[in-house]
This record gives C-alpha cells, sequence and structure tokens, in this order.
C-alpha cells in the first residue's frame, strides 16, 4: 500500500522534546503576563503603554537559546502577545499589526545579537552593539509600523504615537532584559541558593538604592534626580550585573509609580503628563547608559584577572618544572624572576640573580648578540627571537645556551619572557661535523673545500688593502713509486709524516692543506713574497730530513725517503682562486722539470 505525505515517525521525531514543550510554555506565560501587566498598569489614555518590558524577554530568550528552537518560542510569544493585545489592548482589529510591530522589533536585535551568544552585557562592545540595535535601532522600527497602523485604525497622531512607542518600548528594552537574561542564565537563581551571607550584601545594597531612589521621588521641593545614580554605580561596581540590573529596576518601579501618583522632582516638572513620562523614560535610559557599561567593564576586568592569575599559576608551575631556565627581564635588561633550574644550569640559585643584568649569564664576546635580540623582541612581541651565546663560567668546554626570547608586549615593551636551554651537547656536534666537513681523515688538515674558502676570504682582505699573501702548492716527489715499492700503508704513513712536520715548520696563522692524493697546498697570510719563500724553503729542507717511521713489524725495511717540489705565487686581489692556483700549479710543474725538490716562484 502506498502512502503520501510525511512518514509518521518524521513527524514524531520533528514534536520538540517534552521538556522544551514546557519551557516554552512557561515562556509563552511569562511573555502574557508581562503583557498585560504593561497594558494594565502603564496605559492610561487609551493608546499604548508607557513602559513595554515584553520585548526584553523575547530578546533574552532568543538569544540564549538555539535557533531550531526559534519555530517554537516565535509562535509562542506570538500568540501572548497578540491575547493580550486583544484583551488588553487596543482589541482585536490592531492586535495584529502591533504584533508584527513588536516581533520585529524583537527577532531583529536578537537575530543580531547573536554572535553574543546571550553574553553581550559581559563586555563593553556587546553593551554598546545591544543599546544601539535593542535600544534604538529595534524600537524605531516597530515605531514605525505600529504608529501607521494605529493612526489608520483611530485618529491618533501618527509622529505622536512613534514617539511614545519608541520610548517605552526602547526603555523596556533597555530596563527590562539585563534582569531577565540573568534570571533565564540562572545566575539570580545560583546566588539565591548561595550562602546567606552571601545574599546579604546584594540584598543590603539594592535596600539603599531603593531607599535613595524613595526619598528623592517621594519630595518634589529639591531636583535631586542625580542622587540615585551614586548607590546605582555602588551596587553595580560590587555586584555587577545583578547590581546594574537591580538598580534600573528598582529606579523604574520606585520612581516610575511614585511619579505616576503624583510625587517626586519629575512630577514637578511644569510641562504636560506626556511630555513628564517621557522625561522619566529618557531619566532611565541615561541611568543605564550609565550603570551597564559599567558592568560589563567591570566584568571584563574581572575576568581579565581571573585569566591573568590562571596564566601566573601556569607560569609558576612551568618555571618550577621545567629543566631549562625560564626569567622574566625588565625592558632594561634586568632580571626580575629566574626558575630554579638556574642553579643546575648557571652555578647559583635564583636569588643571586635578581636585580642584576641578564648579561651576568653571557659571555662578554656574545653580548651583543643576545642584545641584538633583546631589542628586537621589545621591538616585535609578537615573534619570539632567538640568540645563542656561551656563559662565561670557565670550563674545560665551553657552555652554549640558546635562548627564546618574547616581549610581553605594550607599546615601549613591558619586559620580556627568556627561556634559555643549555645546548652544549649540540654544539660539540656541530663544531665535529664541521671539522669532519673541513678536514682530510687522513692527515687531520684542512681540505680542499676549506682551502677554497679561505683563499676567496684571504683574497678580500687584499683587496681592501688590509693583507698580503701567497699561495704554494707542495707535490711530494715520485710518491707512486712509494706506493709501489712501500705499499699504500707506507705511503698513507708517509702523508702523514709531512703533515706533521709541514705543521711544525710552517707559522700557526697560514693555513696548510691537502687537495689531492700527495698534493698539499699553503695560505701564507701577512709576509710579503721573499718572506713565503723562505718560509718554503725551509719547508723543503725539513722534508729532505724527514724520515718516514714505520711499524715494529716493518723494521728490517729501509724507511722510505721524500722529498718535495714547491710552487709559488703571490695573491693577486684582481684574481680569482682558480687563476691563482693555475699560477702556482705552473711554477710547480717548473720545480718539477728542474729536477724536483725545490722552490719556484710564478713569475
Amino acid at each position: 500500500m502506498l502512502t503520501f505525505g510525511r512518514h509518521p515517525n518524521s513527524v514524531i521525531a520533528a514534536l520538540p522534546a517534552p521538556s522544551m514543550i514546557g519551557s516554552v510554555a512557561r515562556l509563552g506565560l511569562a511573555s502574557l503576563v508581562l503583557s498585560a501587566a504593561s497594558l494594565l498598569l502603564t496605559r492610561f489614555d487609551g493608546n499604548i503603554a508607557f513602559i513595554w518590558g515584553n520585548t526584553g524577554l523575547v530578546i533574552a530568550a532568543l538569544s540564549l537559546r538555539p535557533r531550531d528552537q526559534w519555530r517554537w518560542l516565535l509562535p509562542a510569544f506570538g500568540v501572548a502577545m497578540f491575547a493580550a493585545t486583544a484583551c488588553f489592548g487596543m482589541g482585536m482589529a490592531a492586535a495584529a499589526p502591533l504584533l508584527a510591530a513588536t516581533m520585529t522589533e524583537a527577532t531583529l536585535p536578537a537575530w543580531l545579537l547573536r554572535r553574543w551568544e546571550g553574553r553581550f552585557f559581559d563586555r563593553v562592545t556587546g553593551v554598546v552593539m545591544f543599546l544601539l540595535i535593542a535600544g534604538i535601532i529595534g524600537p524605531l522600527i516597530g515605531a514605525v509600523i505600529a504608529a501607521s497602523a494605529i493612526s489608520l485604525l483611530t485618529d491618533a497622531s501618527w509622529q505622536r504615537t512613534a514617539i511614545r512607542w519608541f520610548t517605552s518600548h526602547g526603555l523596556g528594552t533597555i530596563t527590562f532584559t539585563p534582569l531577565i537574561m540573568l534570571l533565564l542564565r540562572g545566575d539570580v537563581g545560583r546566588w539565591f541558593q548561595g550562602p546567606l551571607r552571601a545574599q546579604m550584601g546584594p540584598f543590603a545594597v539594592l535596600g539603599l538604592v531603593a531607599a535613595v531612589v524613595t526619598g528623592v521621588f517621594l519630595q518634589d521641593g529639591v531636583p535631586l534626580l542625580f542622587l540615585p545614580m551614586l548607590p546605582m554605580l555602588a551596587a553595580t561596581m560590587l555586584y555587577v550585573r545583578i547590581g546594574a540590573a537591580g538598580s534600573i529596576l528598582l529606579l523604574v518601579a520606585i520612581g516610575g509609580l511614585l511619579s505616576l501618583s503624583g510625587h517626586g522632582p519629575v512630577h514637578a516638572l511644569p510641562t504636560p503628563p506626556l511630555n513628564r513620562i517621557l522625561f522619566f523614560q529618557f531619566y532611565v535610559g541615561c541611568a543605564a547608559l550609565l550603570v551597564l557599561p559599567v558592568a560589563a567593564l567591570i566584568k571584563q576586568h574581572r575576568q581579565a584577572i581571573r585569566d591573568l592569575s590562571q596564566s601566573e599559576a601556569r607560569f609558576r608551575l612551568l618555571s618550577d618544572r621545567s629543566a631549562d631556565v625560564i626569567l622574566e627581564v625588565a625592558p632594561d635588561g634586568t632580571i626580575l624572576h629566574a626558575s630554579p633550574s638556574v642553579a643546575q644550569v648557571a652555578g647559583q640559585p635564583p636569588a643571586y640573580y635578581l636585580g642584576q643584568h641578564g648579561f651576568t649569564l653571557v659571555h662578554p664576546e656574545d653580548q651583543h648578540v643576545l642584545w641584538r635580540a633583546h631589542r628586537q623582541a621589545l621591538a616585535n612581541p609578537d615573534i619570539a627571537h632567538i640568540a645563542q651565546f656561551r656563559s662565561p663560567r670557565e670550563t674545560a668546554e665551553p657552555t652554549w645556551f640558546e635562548a627564546a626570547l618574547r616581549g610581553l608586549g605594550g607599546s615601549a615593551g613591558q619586559g620580556l619572557i627568556v627561556i634559555l636551554r643549555d645546548i652544549s651537547a649540540r654544539k660539540a656536534t656541530e663544531l665535529a661535523l664541521e671539522i669532519a666537513a673541513s678536514t682530510d681523515p687522513l692527515t687531520g688538515l684542512v681540505n680542499r673545500r676549506s682551502f677554497l674558502q679561505r683563499l676567496r676570504n684571504q683574497i678580500e682582505h687584499c683587496r681592501v688593502g688590509s693583507s698580503q699573501g701567497s699561495v704554494a702548492l707542495v707535490d711530494l716527489d715520485h710518491f707512486k713509486s712509494v706506493n709501489d715499492r712501500f705499499g699504500h700503508a707506507v705511503g698513507d704513513l708517509a702523508l702523514q709524516a709531512f703533515a706533521r712536520i709541514a705543521a711544525a715548520t710552517i707559522d700557526r696563522r697560514h693555513c696548510l692543506a691537502r687537495i689531492g692524493g700527495e698534493e698539499f697546498a699553503i695560505l701564507l697570510v701577512g709576509i710579503n713574497p721573499k718572506e713565503a719563500e723562505a718560509t718554503c724553503e725551509r719547508l723543503r729542507e725539513a722534508v729532505e730530513q724527514l724520515k718516514v717511521e714505520l711499524p715494529s713489524g716493518m723494521l728490517e725495511i729501509e724507511s722510505p725517503r721524500i722529498t718535495a717540489s714547491i710552487g709559488l705565487t703571490a695573491v693577486d686581489p684582481a684574481s680569482d682562486p682558480a687563476t691563482i692556483l693555475n699560477r702556482a700549479d705552473e711554477a710547480l710543474y717548473r720545480a718539477k722539470a728542474s729536477g724536483r725538490n725545490c722552490v719556484q716562484v710564478a713569475d
């Protein structure tokens, strides 16, 4: 059998849960009661009510509930307000257009304020947006719709009706929304469930507000309308949202009833009754504009203090437990806090470093590196800056630290957080890798790649006129015959022996490198060509006298004798390394052609 329409199970799934049905029903009933009370108590001349709080209920409920519940809430609110207007207001004919005006002025602000998820009173920006959207824009739109409908149904003035609607609905929204928001969020309920001592304080302060408002509005001889602002501010500063919302409600209830009863400074104004009511609404609006932003600002401030306290606790915990050194440093470099691990890393307890400059932990030669990172971190607090430096402590091997510096913010800088990590092991590994990459493994001399880099640096120094130098190429004569006659093991011993005698003969400021099998290069720095030639001659003579020491198992074999041919050329600032080596190689070729075991200088 075919079934048309929606499946029964889908219809059941679309129905709200019983708990939500009860919640929606309660909110609808509250809307009906609040609307009826406004119409019965504040509607005096057959027109609209002077105080309308139901919009605050709708905005609060819609702002706190998920969007998928609006399809149930909006009809409940609509039925309640339609019934109230039809029964207690301007009748059935005006119920529909006034409902459209009221729902528009409530749903539009609720939709726009959804980004705060019902917490727009927790931030100053949220309060400003609430006052602008819910207190001005929403009532203004509703006033246009309502005034147009009422002017068509009655002989009431469109302008006068629009002003009354805008002021009464704007005042009601500003007055009732904060308190209803606290009620719906459960803040008031949690407050009443707390200890009696905790409840006495707000009761006492709000009682003071009620007493001052009563005193001011019971007399009409002195214009003391400013006086209630003082206890209202006190209640707001002490109890934030509850203090602000309760104060506004007391001002509206007591001040409004006494003014309507013929008492107080507002009733004494020499103006028509409508203007006095409008003035009272303006007065209450100013009071709300005073206390609501203050409440939001205090809320933000307290939240910031809680966040800072939690952050401080986390920082202290990390600082106490971390193996790295954590420092808090002032903008001038003074150490304000040092974690306990500084004792293991730097040798002194944390108290020793407090008040001292951060340079206490830095080798004098590396202080400029850290100071540069310090200034950069102050200038750019959003990113971490890294610096590496040595410890000033005298040890067999230097202790290296890596510092991560991050500014705490502020235009002039509020100091730094610095994390120090011991990277001595990593530095030792890097140094070993660097040495391995630049050293010949057999002789321990500089290899070809490193020699070429040093030659480039020397060319640059000569180019600026701050140095002079020469390059010598050394070739061991007939070295192939040594390998052929004695074997490669003895040949390696011969190369090592040459490296030792060359290192002993040549000054340490010069660079000695192995660039090929039996070919070596020497960079002679800071001496003129004649001194370079004399140095090469001494090396040649030392090699000629060299006796290669053989292992104990080869003592019966006669030690090989080696000699060296050397080609020498000056470092020309206008040349590149390849050209200079070619000239030295040409001189070396002439030395070999001249019978070997001699020094030849390039032309």
